[in-house]
């Protein structure tokens, strides 16, 4: 195993298993040295074991995820701040800032992270809060623990809001857009599963084709189009129906809902 850290996580949700089981699959620390707690749920992982009560985490880890609903951080924060003895606390809960993670966690070193759900399958799009105070050696850790699931960016926590719109929240606006191409394949006479194969193929072609692209995407927008030709009627039809407004009202909506919760949570 790369560290010989120990490592508790509160919280057995989705997040924290994919979270886990990077950690596990990249070999960065071993099962027996990762000890999960949830009251309610068991984080299903071979040689992971997940308690009920958090009194082993806080005597035990050095590094603790916190994996839980930002709606209940101030219970759990009530709980368990001042008897925490980890030297680093890493936080996936959206909108939480680091004042308010820190406030309840004062001798530990904090990490700030927005994951999202393609983690699951290791390919998701992670941000962590820029900190030069950190030690690079915790920094390393941290960092690794999240390589092992996704492509990771350091950002100032300012633009943490925005990132959960963007990429924390991201992926339900894509699962939106299959969604709805596909239902229309349908009421056109496809089946669900040719119907579903086109619209995949086309999403992951399209985004190999912006990764290697050099010119804007306005422009492979307009390469697909031709006058009087078909792509451009629909492409009107989104302009006309101001589809770019539509994203970025929710997305605003998203962000704002972000502030909110930590405005709630100072």
């Amino acid at each position: 195993m790369k560290y010989n850290y120990k490592l508790g996580v509160i919280g057995a949700g989705n997040m924290a298993k994919a979270i886990v089981n990077g950690i596990v699959d990249s070999k960065l620390i071993s099962t027996d040295k990762i000890i999960a707690t949830d009251p309610f749920a068991d984080l299903g992982i071979d040689g992971v074991k997940t308690l009920k009560e958090n009194v082993k985490i806080l005597n035990e880890c050095e590094y603790v995820l916190l994996a839980v609903k930002p709606q209940i951080f101030n219970q759990i924060a009530e709980e368990i701040g001042s008897e925490c003895k980890a030297k680093h606390i890493i936080s996936i809960m959206a909108g939480i800032t680091y004042d308010a993670i820190k406030k309840y966690f004062a001798n530990a070193n904090v990490t700030r992270v927005m994951p999202n759900t393609p983690c699951k399958l290791k390919k998701g799009m992670i941000a962590i809060r820029k900190n030069d105070a950190i030690p690079a050696c915790e920094k390393e850790f941290v960092q690794s623990i999240f390589d092992s699931i996704g492509k990771t960016i350091y950002l100032e926590e300012e633009l943490f809001h925005a990132v959960t719109a963007v990429s924390g929240s991201g992926p339900a606006y894509v699962y939106m857009f299959i969604e709805g191409m596909i239902e229309s394949g349908v009421k056109m006479g496809m089946t669900y599963e040719d119907a579903k194969c086109c619209v995949l193929q086309t999403f992951a072609g399209s985004v190999g084709m912006v990764e290697v692209a050099s010119e804007p995407i306005g422009q492979l927008i307009d390469a697909v189009c031709s006058k009087g030709g078909t792509t451009i009627q629909a492409v009107e039809s989104f302009r006309q129906d101001k589809l770019y407004d539509i994203i970025d009202s929710a997305m605003t909506k998203c962000k704002n809902r972000s502030e909110e919760l930590g405005k709630w949570k100072k």
